[in-house]
């Protein structure tokens, strides 16, 4: 019988949560960290943003896409340009760029395709 080892896990990769600086503009974040998760193909990037409404930052684990690096800066949201590492709706995406972590429903912060590319 197969067990995972879950006692090392950084914790669960995911997308921010969808609020109405995402659904209008863009936010912008910085790459703090590439860090390996024990049990996952790919590694996880430490994205810190800026909290929108307080004083304080906010900090989530993305799957790091091939080609993302500590310092860069990630755009997330509806007017943010096509560039590797930043996140966007699938309607403003042209036919035929190469994807990675794709909703199933608006909100649900990433289901298919969790590979690094």
């Amino acid at each position: 019988v197969f067990k995972s080892h879950t006692h090392h896990r950084k914790g669960p990769a995911r997308f921010r949560s969808l609020d109405f600086g995402e659904r209008n503009g863009y936010l912008k974040g910085v790459i703090t960290d590439v860090i390996h998760d024990p049990g996952r193909g790919a590694p996880l990037a430490r994205v810190t943003f800026r909290h929108p409404f307080r004083y304080k930052h906010q900090k989530e684990l993305f799957i790091a896409a091939e080609g993302m690096y500590t310092g860069q800066f990630v755009y997330c949201g509806k007017k943010a340009n096509l560039i590797v590492g930043n996140v966007l709706p699938i309607r403003s995406i042209p036919e035929g760029a190469v994807i990675c972590n794709v909703e199933h429903h608006v909100g649900d912060r990433g289901v298919f395709a969790r590979a690094s590319g």
